[in-house]
């Protein structure tokens, strides 16, 4: 084949792909920030390579884009996580301990960048691909632009335009799934729900990039 002709075909070829890459996209911004607020139950469990489920927790989390969020794990262990947008408050009430974090170092948090719709940063850490699309059903796929990014796919399931399952999987093989349920759509939440203030006697670390 012609140099020129080669030239011309991979650059065609290039063409497609970033003409898909900008659809998928648009269609994941949509679906994402469609919703101001998002409520819901999460089961989360880890499959090793093998296929055996290994860890496994539940709770709830409301989230108010873009940058407010309350994740409450129940169980096994009470966990919460919440973000007011200007700090992050992790509480482990087991340890009475709560370490507080820049939301600002948190946008390399895949789950949390995912649910809180930042597609400026999706795009740039992430190629991003639709791999099924039906009336019912739609599915993304994001790999990292970056090896340590700790995961080499992460895919996305929309069922009805709501997302609920996040799947992701990192360099050893090791599987997370977060199946979202009970899902509410832009909820009523008292703003007193973002702003953690820690209990009495329990010890508050700071981390050192705020």
């Amino acid at each position: 084949m012609p140099t020129y002709l080669k030239g011309a075909m991979i650059s065609a070829l290039f063409s497609i792909s970033t003409a898909l890459h900008a659809s998928a996209v648009d269609r994941l911004s949509d679906l994402l920030t469609r919703h101001d607020g998002i409520q819901a139950d999460f089961e989360q469990y880890t499959v090793s390579e093998e296929g055996a489920r290994q860890e496994h927790s539940s709770g709830e989390f409301v989230l108010e884009r873009p940058a407010r969020f309350d994740w409450h794990t129940e169980l096994p262990y009470e966990q919460r996580i919440v973000s007011d947008g200007e700090y992050i408050w992790i509480y482990d009430p087991d340890l009475e301990q709560v370490t507080r974090k820049s939301a600002d170092n948190q946008v390399g948090s895949a789950p949390a960048m995912i649910l809180s719709g930042n597609i400026e940063a999706l795009e740039e850490q992430f190629d991003v691909r639709q791999l099924d699309e039906t009336p019912e059903r739609e599915v993304f796929e994001l790999i990292p632009q970056e090896a340590e990014s700790g995961f080499v796919r992460i895919r996305l399931l929309f069922t009805g335009e709501l997302l609920t399952e996040l799947l992701l999987e990192d360099s050893l093989g090791q599987r997370t799934s977060i199946m979202l349920g009970d899902i509410k759509v832009d909820p009523t939440v008292d703003d007193s729900r973002f702003n953690f203030v820690p209990p009495d006697g329990v010890d508050v670390i700071l981390d050192p990039g705020v």
